[in-house]
């Protein structure tokens, strides 16, 4: 039997048994930036690489963008013609770097060496993987993007550029540092939100969210980020819109993205898509990368991620997602429940771990996404009534419905 993760469109935990061997499809690899240290544990562990986290930077210092003379020169003629025109006029792509450039930060990600201790059968003795005497030192575990949002110094960028981080450090455009709060973050939609505190002798530039719901195929697509860590931070790459509403699972997470040829690679995970009026129209957060595929990146449409952005800035969490509270196995007997969340809906309902699910609200169920479905109609504080089945008799157990306000 082989364990997954909980399913970020449920609360529930799914259990599948092995199924008989079809024949193989031609993969295909989600990248945006796994650091090789991931890679390494999880092609390890026998996993499917899906959606990245970051760039793992190696020996390549926070130190900011070094331009060169000529760059530098083209970025301020740009900035000067950008200061003669208004907004929502069309943008060149060096104006739409000028406008943005600053607002694009890089995240690097932080976490605390812990040395473990193991014994050597061969040896007879302990050892430890690393120098215990580090214990507790800081080390940069990868580096992503982020976009400022307000002058107060919100930023957002992708949760898995920040996760399992013990400290995370925004670099600005100029190499400035800042050590940033995590003011919270939602594994499910990936995104989360940064605060740094401003100084005052340097005011930080915030970038214009736009309109998602108005974007055509077509249109131009500008991208800014940090491919392959701080060394290339500030990086534009520019294509076309080349499809939107694409809904993809992603390791056992659904999204519903915008998909551009523009340039996307390991380090622009929270980096901005922008539209030719340089306002950011989605937050860059994957690509699709397998042989003979080229120019296939995907970012989260902004419109759909501001409701998220500004929950996790007001409450830390996403608020209003109703909660079961339950694991659930798929058999090819049926769903099973096989774990049940303390103080939660389920058990205060009286639903029991062995209960064998057979419709919820009236619907026959085979699998936890038609169980979803049916869930996400409701809000905290609805009910879902359960037809189960209890060592031989058939039961309704209706469950009220909390609110999961789990990061």
């Amino acid at each position: 039997m082989q364990q997954y993760p909980y399913n970020d469109s449920t609360d529930m935990i799914i259990y599948n048994h092995p199924t008989p061997k079809k024949k193989k499809k031609k993969s295909k690899t989600w990248v945006v930036a796994l650091s090789s240290a991931l890679i390494a544990s999880i092609l390890t562990a026998g996993a499917t690489v899906g959606i990245g986290g970051y760039f793992n930077n190696h020996n390549n210092g926070a130190s900011g963008v070094n331009y060169s003379s000529r760059t530098k020169n083209a970025n301020d003629n740009a900035a000067v013609t950008l200061a003669n025109k208004k907004d929502g006029e069309v943008l060149t792509i060096p104006e739409i770097a000028a406008k943005v450039g600053p607002s694009v930060v890089g995240v690097i990600n932080k976490t605390e060496l812990q040395a473990q201790k193991f014994w050597d059968p061969f040896s007879g003795r302990y050892y430890y993987n690393q120098d215990p005497s580090k214990d507790g030192e800081l080390i940069e575990q990868g580096s992503g993007s982020g976009i400022i949002i307000s002058a107060d110094g919100y930023i957002v960028t992708n949760q898995h550029v920040i996760d399992n981080a013990s400290e995370v450090e925004i670099v600005l455009n100029t190499g400035k540092t800042y050590t940033a709060e995590i003011v919270g973050q939602d594994e499910k939609t990936d995104l989360a939100v940064l605060k740094i505190t401003p100084d005052n002798s340097e005011p930080i530039t915030p970038a214009v969210l736009g309109d998602s719901t108005t974007v055509e195929v077509g249109e131009l697509a500008v991208a800014i980020g940090n491919p392959m860590g701080m060394e290339f931070s500030g990086s534009v790459t520019s294509g076309i819109i080349s499809a939107l509403n694409r809904t993809m699972t992603i390791d056992n997470r659904t999204y519903n993205l915008i998909q551009t040829d523009a340039a996307i690679n390991s380090g622009n995970s929270g980096g901005a898509l922008i539209n030719q009026y340089g306002e950011v129209i989605g937050i860059n957060s994957v690509k699709l990368s397998t042989t003979g595929v080229e120019g296939m990146g995907f970012a989260i449409a902004i419109s759909e991620a501001k409701p998220i952005i500004d929950d996790l800035m007001k409450s830390g969490y996403v608020t209003g997602r109703p909660y079961v509270g339950i694991g659930i196995t798929e058999t090819r007997y049926g769903l099973f429940i096989t774990n049940i969340q303390e103080n939660s809906g389920a058990e205060k309902a009286g639903l029991k771990v062995d209960d064998m699910i057979l419709s919820v609200d009236g619907q026959e169920v085979k699998s936890t996404s038609e169980i979803n479905e049916i869930r996400d109609k409701k809000k905290p504080g609805d009910k879902l009534v359960f037809k189960i089945l209890r060592e031989s008799k058939t039961m309704e157990i209706t469950v009220e419905l909390s609110e999961d306000s789990a990061p």
